[in-house]
């Protein structure tokens, strides 16, 4: 951009107007929504759009912070050409095959970079590959994976068994997951901003693959007990070595899902809720939508999981038939909507910062650091934080605090 085009921060900026367009649909803002986050009327975005007129450099700053582009973007002639990091799009229910949203890449592409920083550094510190990641496939039971995953992770059976609650299960399982070896990230929004929430009808979860750092992303936008499904089945898609990124409960098709996530669903439910403990337990004469219902509610109680699970649970080992499991599970589910046990806000910063980052990753970061094999300000990045509280939380790290 030259002084011709930019004088003074009044002065009009010629864009591409392709671009602009491109840009707002991308993150899927029609013109009123746009205008009224940039300040001006809905028609002057189409204005800008038709190229009959163009914005200033102020609102030229604003479009990038709300199209979530580089402000260099609306330049450009055509799109640039985007490489995601899973290349398998099999689950996402309201997306177009291979289009993903700006906040969805955004994690993805995190990851991917923290994941490789680890993956490097286990390599140099001669670590040895994992052998669970890939170990098993599709021609497997699920109920041999499941006891795999249960004995590496060194979990009891069920995995909730003598928890008072669903967060110390889910805590247990991330617990146990990362002195494994596997990076466990729960975030609820976009990096560490939190006016950017991530969409949960996109996706709940996505997963990794690597021997040296496995990786497994969790929606914590989701309820306590839907996190705790879904690391099962992200943990599930590791051990049979398929990256992907999952939505595995949703009301339109909760057993018509592609094979593989039908597959995973079967491993988790059979960690969550182990078929022999479960058989034992289940026991219901009264097929009606209320009993259903309130035996779904009770089991979920018992095992810390979602009630969908049971019922799912129930379904697969034909305790119900199809019509019943159909008309609990909308209702279930309904249920759910109205009410989400998660907690929003609020707890330790510090706490929320590991979480979102990985508690695993922070510790071999700072190990690194420790050695002097790693720069502060390459690792603030990493971390999607400043070096001051980088600073802080490396001190609380030495002293145990962390």
């Amino acid at each position: 951009m030259g002084s011709s085009e930019v004088t003074s921060l009044s002065s009009r900026v010629k864009i591409t107007p392709t671009m602009l367009k491109w840009a707002r649909e991308r993150v899927g803002l029609d013109y009123a929504n746009t205008a009224q986050k940039i300040g001006v009327k809905p028609e002057v975005i189409q204005s800008w759009e038709s190229g009959e007129s163009a914005p200033t450099f102020r609102q030229l700053e604003k479009l990038s912070k709300t199209l979530h582009v580089p402000l260099g973007y609306l330049f450009l002639s055509q799109p640039p050409q985007t490489v995601s990091a899973i290349p398998d799009f099999r689950s996402l229910p309201h997306s177009r095959p291979g289009r993903f949203s700006p906040d969805l890449e955004a994690v993805l592409n995190d990851a991917r970079r923290k994941q490789a920083w680890l993956r490097e550094w286990r390599i140099e510190e001669s670590v040895a590959p994992l052998d669970f990641v890939g170990k098993f496939s599709l021609e497997d039971p699920p109920e041999l994976i499941a006891e795999n995953i249960r004995s590496t992770l060194n979990l009891p059976s069920p995995t909730a068994y003598r928890l008072k609650n669903w967060q110390e299960h889910l805590r247990r399982l991330v617990e146990h997951a990362e002195k494994t070896g596997i990076v466990v990230i729960r975030n609820g929004v976009v990096l560490s901003d939190n006016h950017r929430p991530l969409n949960l009808e996109e996706f709940r979860g996505f997963n990794l693959r690597d021997e040296y750092a496995p990786l497994v992303f969790i929606n914590a936008q989701d309820s306590i007990a839907g996190q705790i499904f879904t690391l099962a089945h992200e943990l599930a898609h590791l051990w049979i070595g398929e990256e992907g990124i999952s939505n595995p409960f949703t009301v339109e098709n909760p057993i018509h899902l592609p094979e593989i996530e039908r597959f995973c669903n079967r491993i988790a439910a059979e960690l969550l809720v182990p078929k022999q403990v479960f058989l034992k337990k289940w026991d219901l004469h009264d097929q009606s939508i209320p009993a259903v219902l309130n035996s779904a509610q009770q089991f979920a109680e018992e095992f810390r999981v979602s009630p969908l699970v049971i019922l799912l649970r129930a379904y697969e080992l034909d305790a119900l038939d199809e019509p019943t499991f159909r008309a609990t599970y909308q209702e279930a589910f309904r249920n759910l909507q109205r009410v989400n046990d998660q907690k929003k806000g609020g707890g330790n910063f510090f706490a929320t910062w590991q979480a979102r980052n990985s508690k695993t990753l922070v510790s071999e970061i700072f190990s690194a650091l420790q050695q002097g094999r790693a720069l502060y300000l390459e690792s603030a990045r990493l971390l999607n934080t400043n070096i001051a509280t980088l600073e802080k939380a490396f001190a609380r790290y030495k002293q145990g605090r962390l």
